[in-house]
């Protein structure tokens, strides 16, 4: 099975396989224009996103590492379907919630979701991570990288893409390769706005 990935901007990814199409960390605001990370941080978005909301072909779901305003912004919380499916952080959820997206899915490490398309099966599974040292745990939310596995509804032939979410490197990660014995692609998080 075919994927394709379609670079956004920041960690905002289109990701197509088997006619289902999801969106990971939407952030769409324009060059120049600030992201609020909380407490009065902001951070300065550098580029211009390589495509706007309209221009997004229907989504089935959105997987959101963490709740950061420069991976769910502004933008994303007024222009995208508030009836999609979001997958994402237990604390992620509950603010999508409050801001009107009922379907946002707080997941639990190692927690899975599937979404069932025509003859193409998607089985989503939240990962470990961490967003900050110990000592900037209290300031920064939660945050998980995801599983992505692309194949047809029987099971066979699936094609796995790793996305990290904005994670420093942890020991739990190394239990990922003990618990997916191959991993096709990868979509890593490198910071910046």
């Amino acid at each position: 099975m075919e994927i394709t990935v379609t670079f956004v901007g920041n960690a905002t990814t289109l990701i197509a396989a088997g006619g289902v199409t999801l969106l990971t960390d939407p952030n769409f605001l324009h060059r120049g224009q600030h992201a609020y990370l909380g407490y009065g941080l902001v951070s300065k978005r550098r580029k211009e996103p390589a495509l706007s909301v309209e221009e997004l072909p229907p989504l089935d779901a959105i997987v959101l590492s963490h709740m950061h305003g420069d991976h769910w912004d502004r933008v994303a919380q007024q222009r995208l379907d508030h009836g999609l499916t979001i997958l994402t952080t237990p604390h992620a959820a509950n603010r999508l919630h409050r801001r009107g997206f009922g379907e946002a899915l707080g997941m639990s490490t190692w927690q899975s979701h599937a979404i069932t398309k025509g003859d193409t099966s998607v089985a989503m599974t939240s990962l470990p991570g961490r967003h900050a040292p110990v000592w900037g745990h209290r300031l920064l939310p939660p945050v998980m990288g995801t599983m992505v596995e692309f194949g047809p509804v029987d099971g066979s032939s699936r094609r796995r893409l790793y996305i990290s979410g904005d994670t420093l490197l942890i020991e739990e990660l190394d239990d990922i390769p003990v618990r997916f014995d191959s991993i096709d692609l990868g979509r890593l998080h490198l910071g910046g706005t």
